[in-house]
């Protein structure tokens, strides 16, 4: 079994005579076997263990217990772990120490195993890589959050437990900041504006979400970055963390991600495209993968608590498509249109 960071549950227990004098973390750990005392001990310290009539700063790990004492834990619920092989796959590591590995995702990595069995992802390579991955998850060891595999650009992933658990509560509380590149068909109206339309499961189509009144509420702020004649490279700040948020929101206000094979009707983009002639016989696409970069994330750093920022570079697709379009389609400052 491996703790899920992402369901927390909250327990309430009493301390029986046998347990009189015990250490708390040694307590907890007799209560809870499959969970490590490291961790049980890192919960404790932060402040997801209240015993009743204690202020927080008296209940640490070493705290002597006294029969009757109640106590209350939240810890992360138990799913049935899964076996991942290390695979020697290079890494483009922006930032590593003790506590976090940031890392340059590439296009058609992804992240974790969609099954059993499966390889090649990037779980895969920190179990090559790292010499220390987080025991919470040994099927996704270290991974705290997720990028799309086409989607190409910064990562966390955490080194230990308790670097695990607070970036896992960062995430969970919306106190990580992402910030996203995207280049959409069509020009946008307004320089910035709000996509609030809730997101849900395709009932036809089982890799596609869809906007829809019974999804989970989905926000994404955008601003414009850069216009073209007819595409605009689009910054995006996602508020909430849906599968496929930000390609579903561009899609449902008629601005698809260029290059997506889910959610754009149109073919990937070339260069015969920008220049509006035919195709060429065997033209490869500017971009072959949805024009989609993670490009700057920022969080509290889990063993120092300072505000940390990451930013990763645009990939070599990204920037040819790019500068396709500077060279060919700049935009000028006639009124733009919806399309």
């Amino acid at each position: 079994m491996r703790p899920d960071f992402k369901r927390l549950e909250r327990s309430t227990l009493t301390v029986p005579p046998a347990a009189n004098g015990a250490r708390l973390d040694v307590f907890l750990h007799e209560q809870w076997p499959d969970y490590s005392r490291t961790l049980l001990a890192q919960l404790v310290k932060d402040g997801h263990v209240e015993v009743a009539g204690l202020s927080p700063a008296r209940v640490k790990p070493s705290l002597k217990l006294e029969a009757g004492m109640t106590i209350t834990i939240e810890r992360p619920g138990l799913t049935a772990a899964q076996d991942l092989e290390p695979e020697d796959i290079p890494l483009d590591i922006l930032f590593e120490d003790d506590a976090i590995v940031v890392i340059n995702k590439p296009a058609a990595l992804a992240v974790h195993p969609a099954r059993a069995g499966m390889g090649g992802t990037l779980a895969n390579a920190l179990l090559f890589h790292l010499r220390q991955v987080s025991k919470a998850d040994t099927f996704r060891p270290g991974i705290v959050h997720r990028l799309d595999a086409d989607t190409s650009g910064v990562i966390v992933c955490a080194k230990d437990e308790s670097a695990h658990f607070k970036l896992a509560e960062q995430f969970e509380q919306r106190g990580v900041e992402k910030e996203y590149l995207a280049l959409v068909r069509g020009r946008l109206r307004d320089e910035s504006g709000v996509i609030d339309k809730p997101i849900g499961r395709h009932p036809d189509h089982y890799e596609m979400q869809r906007v829809h009144p019974d999804g989970k509420p989905a926000v994404t702020e955008y601003e414009i970055a850069e216009r073209f004649r007819k595409f605009t490279l689009l910054r995006l700040r996602p508020r909430t963390g849906r599968t496929h948020q930000l390609r579903v929101h561009l899609a449902a206000i008629h601005h698809p991600i260029v290059s997506d094979r889910l959610y754009s009707k149109r073919p990937p983009l070339t260069l015969s495209e920008i220049l509006e002639q035919d195709p060429q016989p065997g033209e490869q696409p500017l971009i072959a993968r949805q024009a989609l970069h993670a490009a700057r994330l920022s969080f509290d750093h889990p063993r120092t608590g300072a505000r940390v920022n990451f930013e990763a570079p645009l990939p070599q697709d990204f920037e040819r498509a790019l500068a396709a379009l500077r060279r060919h389609t700049p935009w000028h400052a006639e009124p733009p249109t919806e399309t």
